[in-house]
């Protein structure tokens, strides 16, 4: 995780210095613009980051639940596979018999 904060400080150290050098070069309208999607963008990375962040946190909280059902649903598979595999047999035994 530690990676991932540090790109983002990289990030918003960058934009940061961007903003910085074009306010510095006496901005005219059309840097004006471009500095202000620049500082948009980047606004949007920081609020992606956070959702991010947040559904991973929610996927970890929601994988224990999810494995119980999945062994769930493995225990009844089973018990049907066990249920049905005698019939199963049968079949394969008439097949046999068709097939010569």
């Amino acid at each position: 995780m530690s990676v991932k904060k540090t790109l983002l400080s990289l990030g918003a150290l960058g934009v940061i210095s961007a903003v910085a050098y074009l306010s510095l070069r006496k901005i005219t309208p059309a840097n004006k613009e471009k500095s202000e999607e620049l500082i948009e963008a980047a606004n949007n990375v920081k609020r992606a980051y956070t959702r991010l962040t947040e559904n991973i946190e929610t996927l970890k909280n929601e994988l224990p639940n999810s494995q119980q059902t999945i062994d769930d649903l493995t225990e009844l598979v089973s018990e049907y596979q066990f249920k049905i595999q005698n019939n199963l047999d049968n079949i394969s035994k008439i097949q046999d018999k068709n097939k010569k």
